[in-house]
């Protein structure tokens, strides 16, 4: 599946109406969703490998540099587009993404 990057400053400023703006949103928000879904796919793939390698569903050291590394695109890609994408904002999504990859590939585990 194809992506293509969200291209910011297309709307003309006072021109769209406030609809025009949700409904971009809204796309961006299906976006989102898809790629959720492909991570979840991606991470139910890299749970089968880890059964078959006989390695533990949990890696508190991969965890953390997933953390890391959405906080580091927090640092990249805020500042000079004129909105703020705080670490923080992006620490606790990384770790909610976590908490339900982990849930998900502890089913059946037990």
């Amino acid at each position: 599946m194809q992506y293509n990057r969200i291209q910011y400053n297309t709307i003309p400023a006072g021109d769209e109406k406030l609809e025009e703006i949700r409904k971009r949103i809204d796309e961006i928000d299906d976006s989102i969703a898809d790629l959720l879904a492909k991570r979840m796919y991606y991470a139910n793939k890299s749970k089968i490998e880890k059964l078959q390698l006989n390695k533990p569903i949990i890696d508190e050291q991969r965890q953390n540099e997933v953390i890391e590394k959405w906080r580091e695109r927090a640092r990249k890609k805020s500042g000079d587009r004129g909105y703020d994408l705080s670490e923080e904002m992006m620490r606790k999504i990384a770790e909610l993404i976590i908490e339900y990859t982990v849930k998900n590939e502890m089913e059946g585990q037990q």
